[in-house]
This record gives structure tokens, sequence and C-alpha cells, in this order.
């Protein structure tokens, strides 16, 4: 099966955090994409879901949608119907790419299991980063992949980590070339988590940016479903580095990327 992949620029964001003694840098005007696949026979499926203008972790922090649309419009200017959408894959749990899951409520959402793993174990603070009122309430809809996985005849996803412990990227076949939705892979963000002092991220949580962490019921409620939908017999994934993951096709992707901007096909 061959695959016309769309990507859909929803909007823009910017991440900023200021301080006297915080050296986290400008992160300005991102652009955001999800893509929309469409096989032979005109049946379409979706890859991440973009990002909520009203979550955006960090203080100095806003964003944009294109043309003012939400996220379900854009897709209908496709001539989708967002409620027939049946599957969607889920690079990664992160709040900007799973808010749109509100719009798809009869598509089943394809993740890895180490994701959810993941989650039990972040490091302090770190619960900014994931959204879960983007996708807590929609968790019986979730179909757990562990590593390398064939969802469809011409889509495979491709376990890398590093960005998040469950990040995948997604392996299409497209028309004529096979195309690599990287999603987050190339980036890693370890390091700007120690750009901001402990006080700062204590008074963020405690002051203006409470509603973007998590109350003390979300764990609980996550641990609760992983130990009763994880396999026990799942082997220990490796990451994949992203400079391996250029090698998988013929044309690699960046969820981030500002080249696609404009771009109707890839």
């Amino acid at each position: 099966m061959k695959y016309r992949v769309h990507p859909i620029h929803i909007g823009n964001f910017t991440v900023a955090y200021h301080g006297d003694d915080v050296k986290f840098p400008k992160v300005v005007n991102i652009p955001s994409f999800i893509f929309l696949l469409f096989d032979e026979n005109g049946e379409a499926l979706l890859v991440d879901t973009g990002f909520d203008i009203d979550h955006i972790p960090a203080p100095d922090s806003y964003g944009e949608r294109i043309d003012g649309l939400e996220i379900s419009d854009l897709i209908k200017k496709f001539g989708v119907d967002p409620l027939k959408i049946k599957k969607i894959i889920q690079t990664h749990l992160h709040w900007d790419h799973t808010a749109g899951l509100k719009y798809f409520p009869n598509a089943e959402i394809y993740l890895q299991v180490g994701e959810i793993k993941g989650l039990l174990d972040l490091q302090e603070f770190e619960d900014v980063a994931f959204n879960t009122s983007n996708w807590l309430d929609r968790t019986d809809s979730f179909i757990l992949i562990h590593g390398d996985h064939k969802i469809l005849p011409g889509i495979e996803v491709i376990h890398t980590g590093i960005h998040t412990p469950g990040h995948q990227s997604v392996k299409v076949q497209g028309e004529d070339k096979t195309i690599l939705l990287l999603g987050d892979a190339p980036f890693t963000y370890d390091w700007l988590w120690t750009m901001v002092p402990h006080k700062y991220w204590a008074s963020y949580k405690n002051g203006d940016g409470k509603k973007f962490f998590w109350t003390e019921d979300i764990l609980p409620v996550i641990e609760k479903w992983y130990n009763k939908n994880k396999n026990e017999s799942q082997k220990p994934l490796k990451d994949y580095p992203a400079k391996e993951l250029y090698k998988l096709a013929d044309i690699s992707i960046f969820s981030h990327d500002p080249k696609l901007i404009n771009k109707d096909i890839i």
C-alpha cells in the first residue's frame, strides 16, 4: 500500500522562561505540524495531533493558530470528517503533540508501551511536559506497541527512545519514495531542565504555572492503568540514535521543520 503524506501546519509556539539567573533560551515561533496520510483507497489516518494554545508551559510562552482555525477545521479542509478518522499514531505524549486527540473520538491511538512506563519515573518538574488532560480520558483507545511494528501495509513504527522513553518514528511508503516521520527524534531537551534553577521551577509550580503540573491523583491513575495493560514478557529496547534513523528512508521529516510551511504534500 502506498500513501500520500500531507503536513498540516497547525500553528507556532514560543517557549520562554526569564529570570536574573536563568539562561533558558527563548524558543521563538516554532512551527508545529501534524501529518494526514491517505492510502490508495482514500482512507485517512493521522500522525500526531498538535498543541493547545492554552497549554504551553513556561511563564513567558504563547502560541497562535494558522488563520485562527482549530485542528479539526484544518483537517476538514482536506475533505476529511474528524469523526471518521479510525487510526492515530502518536510519536509521543508531549503537550505539543497530543492536544487534538479530543477531535477524533472514534480513533484507535497507537503508541509505545514504554511511553507510559516512562511517565512513572519522570525527573522533578518534568510532568509539565505532559498534559494529561489531552489524553488521560482516552486510554481505552490506546493500542500499546513494544518496539518496531507494522501498523498497516506500508506503515511501520520504529522505536527510537531518547526524546522520551517511548518515542517512535513512523516509516511510510510514499507514492514513489519512503518517508520517515521523525517526530521529535532528532531533539533531546534534557539539558534545558538544568538551565532553570530548582527555585524557579518550584516557584512556577506553586504560582502561575500550577495548572500545567499534575495533581497528586494523576500518577496513581497512570500507574494502575500501566500495571493492568503492560506485557510482562517484554524485553528492554535500545535507543535509536537520530543519525541512524536518517538511513532508513529516502526522506526524513522533523515535526517542527520550518521548511514544511506552505508545503502541501511530501
